[in-house]
């Protein structure tokens, strides 16, 4: 091997580590889809995940406003996740 490409790979980066292994949009979705149903306090069935560049969008509905924020806290540590917009809306009984 000449020293240039000794040099060229030694500055390779190391695709073991977690940081060089970003996660996909599809796989952050699964991810992202499997903590809500895992979360007993949060009602599934009305909620959608949309994943685009590792924004996270929550939309549709939920029973109380406990739900749309405990939503948005059990997935935003999740590994990949850039940012959570949270889109989910909750009937609110005195407005009318």
């Amino acid at each position: 091997m000449t020293k240039i490409a000794e040099v060229q790979t030694s500055w390779q980066p190391d695709f073991d580590s977690d940081a060089a292994n970003l996660e996909t949009d599809k796989n952050l979705e699964k991810k992202v889809i499997n903590a809500l149903h895992a979360n007993a306090f949060i009602n599934c069935d009305k909620i959608r995940v949309r994943v685009t560049g590792r924004l996270v969008y929550l939309e549709g509905t939920v029973r109380l406003q406990k739900e749309r924020i405990s939503a948005q806290k059990c997935i935003r540590d999740i590994f990949g996740i850039r940012a959570v917009i949270n889109y989910l809306t909750y009937h609110n009984e005195y407005a009318q």
